[in-house]
């Protein structure tokens, strides 16, 4: 797991008392806070916590730290992976290498991009 040292626990660290682990499903999480309120855990530090937690671009972006990698072995064949997925044509006939996207499709991507609430 890639940890700060100096970061302290990690939010299912944090909320393992109200047994959050990284196999809780979303639907069980979203009743994670009555249970802290009803033990009287809920503190501004298992707030956060579950803060972390209870969206799933959080939750993913905080599992994602979770997965140990050498960087230096995954990187050539990721690289491999998305060359191959550029050469090839993009999904309903859209652009592959070298077709510039449309404006349309530019601007979708920009507002998923600023709906990413991470």
């Amino acid at each position: 797991m890639i940890r700060d040292p100096d970061s302290g626990p990690g939010p299912y660290e944090a909320l393992a008392e109200a047994g959050v682990t990284p196999w809780t499903s979303h639907a069980d999480l979203r009743d994670v806070p009555f249970d802290l309120l009803a033990r009287r855990l809920m503190t501004p530090f298992t707030q956060a916590a579950w803060d972390e937690l209870r969206t799933v671009p959080g939750r993913l972006l905080v599992d994602l730290f979770r997965y140990d990698m050498d960087l230096a072995a995954e990187l050539p064949g990721a690289v491999a992976e998305m060359d191959r997925q550029l050469d090839e044509p993009g999904p309903r006939g859209g652009p592959g290498a070298g077709n510039p996207l449309s404006e349309e499709a530019a601007a979708r991507l920009l507002a998923d991009l600023v709906r990413f609430d991470v």
